[in-house]
């Protein structure tokens, strides 16, 4: 017989073992799943809390940019105003804490405010928790603190320091 007209042998032997293979695939995507869950989230949890450091960051910067050069406001509108912007990275408004002081500069002992100055502004708030706190280790508990300063450029009034 011609080898091209040859039928091919039976596979049973074949099917067989296979058939003891059957989930095999569900076994392991149930295995894998989690712990590309585990990756995914975490991910986005790292994802925003470096977002609510930038954040923290440029506005810790700007408030402090605000504190040297511009006609200072009293604590509570200084508070309100970076408060505000800090309200997007936040997790809540209610763990917000901003701080403004000032430093003498060179040749400055006298306590008021002078142009020279240093001006410091720290902003401390919890970033966005997507609750994964048992699961994946979280930088200082989620807390984000910047601090900024800025060379004193004006002064019209008595600014003071917000504890």
């Amino acid at each position: 017989m011609p080898r091209d007209c040859a039928r091919p042998a039976p596979r049973r032997a074949a099917d067989a073992h296979r058939g003891g293979e059957r989930g095999a695939a569900a076994v392991e995507f149930a295995l894998v799943v989690p712990v590309l869950l585990l990756v995914v989230f975490g991910t986005i949890q790292y994802g925003f809390y470096f977002w609510a450091m930038q954040g923290g960051s440029d506005i810790t910067r700007s408030a402090a940019r605000l504190a040297a050069v511009s006609d200072p406001a009293g604590c509570t509108e200084f508070r309100a105003l970076v408060g505000a912007q800090v309200g997007a990275f936040a997790a809540s408004q209610g763990d917000v804490a901003i701080t403004r002081s000032y430093t003498n500069g060179p040749g400055n002992s006298d306590p008021a405010v002078e142009v020279g100055d240093l001006v410091t502004v720290t902003v401390a708030f919890d970033s966005t928790d997507l609750g994964l706190s048992g699961l994946v280790p979280f930088i200082d508990d989620g807390r984000v603190t910047q601090s900024a300063q800025a060379r004193v450029d004006y002064v019209t009034g008595v600014p003071g320091g917000c504890a």
